[in-house]
């Protein structure tokens, strides 16, 4: 836990350092990805149920963390552009209660067109056990979780981007 802990205060990432996982927990990739409902940053209802039939990949973050910050260009990038695809991205705010302006303002500087589901206290994402952040699931159009990612997902990202081809086009990687 004090490794987790200081790696979350140092970068945000978990002890995976950035590399996508499989493990055995029911976040494993082919596991069905677990229910995630709340409210967003502007006080609507959000359910994940309600994205079966697109790719979607969850992305867990904080303002405080600055590679959620540095990631979040290229989510906007991989959302505008596959959007005609069926792929979709929603990001998940880990901050406190009273940060919801602090998360606000970031969702507009970073022009953040997608949901983002407001979760103070991990409710919502309780299930999906994060180690650190960001963390990101890739969910198929059939609810299961297709990758993860402890860490950042860069641009050109290869693992990635061979997982979100093959979820999109319905291929394995």
């Amino acid at each position: 836990m004090t490794v987790l802990l200081a790696g979350v205060l140092a970068g945000c990432e978990g002890k995976a350092g950035g590399l996508a996982t499989a493990g055995t927990s029911a976040q494993a990739a082919g596991s069905p990805a677990p229910a995630l409902t709340g409210k967003t940053v502007d006080g609507e209802a959000f359910d994940l149920e309600t994205m079966r039939g697109r790719v979607v990949l969850v992305n867990v973050w904080a303002t405080w963390c600055a590679p959620c910050r540095e990631e979040f260009p290229e989510l906007r990038r991989l959302a505008e552009t596959h959007a005609d695809r069926g792929f979709a991205v929603v990001g998940v705010s880990v901050d406190r209660r009273n940060a919801l302006r602090a998360v606000k303002q970031m969702v507009a500087d970073f022009s953040l067109a997608y949901p983002v589901v407001f979760d103070p206290e991990s409710e919502s994402i309780g299930a999906w056990e994060i180690r650190g952040y960001p963390t990101s699931f890739l969910v198929d159009r059939e609810g299961v979780i297709r990758w993860r990612r402890d860490g950042i997902i860069r641009p050109s990202d290869a693992d990635f981007t061979a997982h979100l081809e093959a979820a999109l086009g319905g291929a394995a990687p």
